[in-house]
């Protein structure tokens, strides 16, 4: 009786461990296949929220939610030098990015959206022509970070736009088109079941019997336990 039960044991565990094996690979091609398939969306909706939030910071502390507005200020932080003289302000209330920075996630993000709904056959720029359109943000940050000249805000929107539509546009079109490109990854044939067999020997005198058990998931062939018999 113990012996059976350590029998029925192994069975199990031998049962388990592929299905739960399968299961984990279902489950990592399902989210590989959804980043595939779902990637510049959420891009979009990063870019989305980061100008949303930056948008929202000065109504929520017009409105004396200040206990919101302030911790959001201070993540937008991460991503901003939040100076005041180089920000735009609502109700009095300072953006929650520099006038920079919110052109360059605002035009990102109306860029990814574009691209998105486009549904990603949005052609790209090419190579010279993205750096061109970097270029004056970079000349514009230089000049003013080492006191040759003070930026104002005309230039740093525009700067800040043609910057996030530049990468946007070549970058975006670039992975998409690499992700074309790459060839796809087989998939492992399905799991169809497992087979195990058994076979106990009577060496009694006179005796030559086989006994064959098999175990079987999703309608194995009889085909197969009818020729271990045989044998």
């Amino acid at each position: 009786m113990a012996l059976q039960q350590v029998q029925n044991n192994n069975t199990r565990l031998t049962l388990a461990s592929p299905l739960s094996k399968q299961g984990l690979e279902r489950t990592t091609q399902r989210f590989g296949e959804f980043l595939f398939n779902y990637w510049a969306h959420i891009i979009t909706a990063v870019l989305g929220l980061l100008v949303a939030t930056a948008l929202s910071i000065p109504f929520l502390s017009y409105f004396g939610l200040d206990a919101i507005a302030k911790p959001l200020f201070f993540w937008l932080h991460f991503v901003c030098a939040q100076i005041p003289s180089h920000s735009f302000y609502i109700f009095g209330h300072q953006l929650g990015l520099c006038a920079r920075n919110f052109s360059i996630y605002t035009s990102m993000f109306i860029g990814s959206l574009i691209f998105v709904l486009s549904k990603k056959r949005l052609p790209g720029i090419p190579w010279w022509m993205w750096v061109l359109m970097i270029l004056p943000m970079a000349l514009d940050g230089i000049t003013q970070m080492f006191g040759w000249r003070e930026s104002t805000w005309v230039l740093r929107v525009i700067t800040g736009t043609l910057f996030g539509l530049g990468n946007i546009w070549f970058v975006l079109p670039f992975i998409q088109k690499t992700l074309d490109e790459t060839p796809p990854v087989r998939r492992p044939a399905p799991y169809t079941g497992i087979y195990s067999q058994t076979i106990n020997l009577d060496t009694s005198p006179g005796a030559n019997t086989l006994i064959a058990h098999a175990y079987t998931t999703n309608n194995v062939p009889k085909a197969v336990e009818e020729d271990a018999i045989k044998e």
